[in-house]
This record gives structure tokens, sequence and C-alpha cells, in this order.
């Protein structure tokens, strides 16, 4: 593998270049990762995981175009792939029992060799990246850590970029809802930073100061009670409702309701933690 370092180096290069969607920045990672890998063939599967279903969304190859779209169930060694989550390399592909010649009869291509990889996307598989049939006839174990190094620097790249997109949709959209709400809400990214505190929250806990865009640790001399129950968010991703606590505000000491939530982006995954509270001090 160390040979191959400047390599890997220049495909990264290659690979960070700005994209405007993550359709271009596949478009941009098989083509070059073709290359690098000197295959006849590469593919790209979306997976579907809870529904067991792999989708071709790019292909590299003699008859890529033909498969682009094709939908079907776990089979073959990109389904086996995506059922384990652990790369697969076969160098005999004719012969292994977990190669299926469904496509190769429908296209006349010939499998010999395939190398098989999972994509990870914040922990969850999100498709299967397929290399067929390298120049030098079989997969060496340095070609191996080659490709998944390099798919693991893509994926985690794309993973960042979709976090951001949802932190800037989420800011969008909720930022006139948040700012009016009757309570105080803070919220935080999964790095814990602050991205939400609204007029109500400072009213509550009597400050001026900005947060926004600092880490959370910096709330703890304002109010340690709030940085733990975000905090137990972050890192279990347990919720409670209806909690309270005393808190010492302008020097009085005040009892502050809360409860507390997992913030999710429009695809539903998680990408924070969110504190909604009042003060009931007078309740």
């Amino acid at each position: 593998m160390s040979e191959r370092l400047p390599h890997l180096a220049a495909l990264l290069r290659d690979i960070d270049a700005p994209f405007s969607s993550e359709d271009e920045a596949w478009d941009n990672f098989v083509r070059k990762a073709a290359s690098y890998m000197a295959c006849h063939s590469v593919s790209y599967f979306e997976a579907d995981p809870d529904k067991k279903t792999l989708t071709f969304r790019k292909a590299i190859g003699p008859v890529g175009a033909d498969l682009v779209g094709l939908s079907f169930g776990y089979q073959g060694i990109v389904g086996f792939c995506a059922e384990s989550g652990e790369t697969l390399v076969v160098n005999d592909a004719l012969n292994d029992p977990r190669f299926t010649k469904k496509v190769d009869k429908g296209s006349g291509f010939v499998t010999k060799a395939a190398l098989a990889l999972p994509c990870f996307f914040g922990g969850r598989l999100g498709g299967v990246l397929e290399y067929i049939n390298p120049m030098q006839g079989t997969f060496s174990p340095g070609d191996t850590a080659f490709a998944e190094a390099a798919l693991r620097h893509f994926c985690q790249r794309l993973y960042v970029g979709r976090l951001e997109a949802t932190v800037a949709q989420l800011n969008a959209r909720g930022e006139s809802t948040i700012n009016n709400l009757s309570g105080g809400f803070i919220g935080v990214d999964q790095a814990g930073k602050v991205i939400f505190f609204n007029p109500k929250a400072r009213d509550i806990l009597g400050t001026a100061e900005e947060f926004l865009g600092r880490g959370i640790i910096e709330l703890f001399n304002l109010c340690p009670d709030l940085v733990n129950a975000l905090g137990d968010v972050l890192k279990t991703g347990r919720t409670v409702r209806r909690q309270e606590f005393k808190c010492q505000v302008g020097g009085s000491g005040r009892v502050i309701g809360y409860s507390s939530i997992n913030m999710k982006g429009p695809d539903g995954g998680i990408v924070g933690a969110g504190v909604i509270f009042q003060d009931i001090t007078d309740l």
C-alpha cells in the first residue's frame, strides 16, 4: 500500500473538488476511481437497508448506461456486501456461489473479478461500490486497501455535506418559528455547537450574550443544567419530558421546566439536540 500513497493522495485531491450536488460528486468519484483502480467497470448501487434493495445509480463501463435506474433485491456479490456490511473480494467470480450471472447474461459482459465495498454515511449503510475486472486480472490486498481508504474519505465528505445542508435548511425553515416560541429554545448540532438560541431563551436566562456558533460548554456558567440536558441527548439519544431544575438567574433562584428533543433533518436523520424550557417559578 505504501507505494500507492502518492496515487491515493492524488485521488483524494481529485474527489475533494467542489461539487453542486451529490449526483455530480458521484459522477466525479466513479470516473476518477475507475481510472486510478484501472478497472473495466465501476458501479455505485444505492441501498435501502429496510427493504433490502439496491438500485444502480452510477455505472462506468461497457454496459453502464443501460443499467442506471435498475432496482433489485439483495443478491449477487453486491447483495452479500450490503447484507454483511463488509468489503468483499472475489477474484474468480464465475466459480463463486455468491456471484449471479443474471446481469452478464442480459448484457453480454463477462465478470471475472469483483471488489465490492459498503458505503456508510453516519454509521448507516447507504450503498455499495463495485469494481469489476481489473486490468491486471485480480484484485490485490493493496487494491482493496486503496479502494477502502478512498471510499471512506469520500463518504465522510458527502455525509458532512449532508449535515451542513440539513442545518442550513433547519435554519431557513425553523428560525422564524423558533424565534417566536413562547418558551426558550436552545439547539446544538452533533458536534455540540450552538445553532439555535432564541430571544425567549435570553429573556429567561437573563442574558444578552450571543452564543450562536459557540461550543455548548460555553453555556455552563450560564446554566449548567441546560448543558447537561443537551449533553445527555447528544450522548445517549434519550430525551425527557416535563422535567425541572433550579438555577440562579440575576441573583435569584428560579425553577425551570424543560423537555429535551432529538433534532431531525428533512431526511429523518438526527442532526443535533434541543431543549425547550420555561420559567415556572410562579406557577
